[in-house]
């Protein structure tokens, strides 16, 4: 595929902690679109697998890569999933002193069950125990030892070519937890799944820049069969 047909869609969402607030659920649309039946069964796949995917921390409690986070037949699922059933809107942003420019497809999805199985299988990631010492490792079990839950507002992002997304920080957010939406949690982390990727692309990777004094002039790119977790 040239770089004339690039197509980059991104799966995102936040990571929760707990707040201990009650509140009503809002009555929710029932959604017009539902993910492929396997979404729901991460999880007990992974429990079945041989091949648990690896988190690496790349800038301490800031930036968590995992690399084959899908399984490439399962990338192509929900590709094919997106593409038959979902409807993608161009949302154009203008620069402000509230907002990045942003010019790329979109599509909001708001999904309990969908995020709290995802949750759990990315939960089970993160806190998996190291067979072998590894510092890494512990520290991210530490980091996400107290996460609760997976912000049930899911977004789906498609980038061609001339899309961008312009430097932006993510900020916290109070919303319900994917388990139990009468409890609310703030965000801490956000959750980037990348579908698709690789050499057959070129760009539509997310750009870090840390601003920590050691890793100041480090540009970080990341991009293709990955999910990154973005501490804010």
């Amino acid at each position: 595929m040239t770089a004339e047909h690039k197509l980059v869609p991104i799966f995102e969402t936040e990571v929760l902690n707990y707040m201990g607030l009650k509140r009503k659920p809002r009555s929710e649309v029932p959604p017009k679109y539902d993910f492929p039946d396997r979404f729901y069964a991460l999880k007990s796949s992974l429990d079945k697998s041989f091949y648990k995917p690896q988190p690496q921390s790349v800038i301490t409690d800031q930036i968590i890569t995992i690399d084959h986070f899908f399984t490439p037949d399962f990338c192509d699922e929900l590709l094919s999933s997106f593409s038959d059933k979902l409807v993608l809107e161009t949302t154009p942003l203008i620069k402000s002193k509230e907002y990045a420019a942003r010019f790329n497809d979109r599509v909001s999805l708001t999904n309990f069950r969908a995020a709290d199985s995802l949750w759990q299988y990315l939960r089970e990631i993160l806190l998996q125990k190291p067979q072998f010492e590894d510092e890494d490792l512990e520290e991210i079990r530490h980091i996400f030892a107290d996460a609760k839950s997976l912000n049930p507002q899911l977004r789906v992002y498609r980038y061609t070519k001339g899309h961008h997304f312009g430097k932006h920080y993510d900020e916290s957010v109070t919303c319900p937890m994917a388990h139990d939406p009468k409890t609310h949690g703030k965000t801490k982390w956000t959750l980037l799944i990348y579908l698709t990727g690789g050499a057959d692309f070129e760009g539509g990777g997310t750009i870090f820049y840390p601003e920590t004094s050691r890793e100041r002039n480090k540009v970080i790119n990341v991009h293709a069969d990955k999910a990154v977790l973005n501490g804010f």
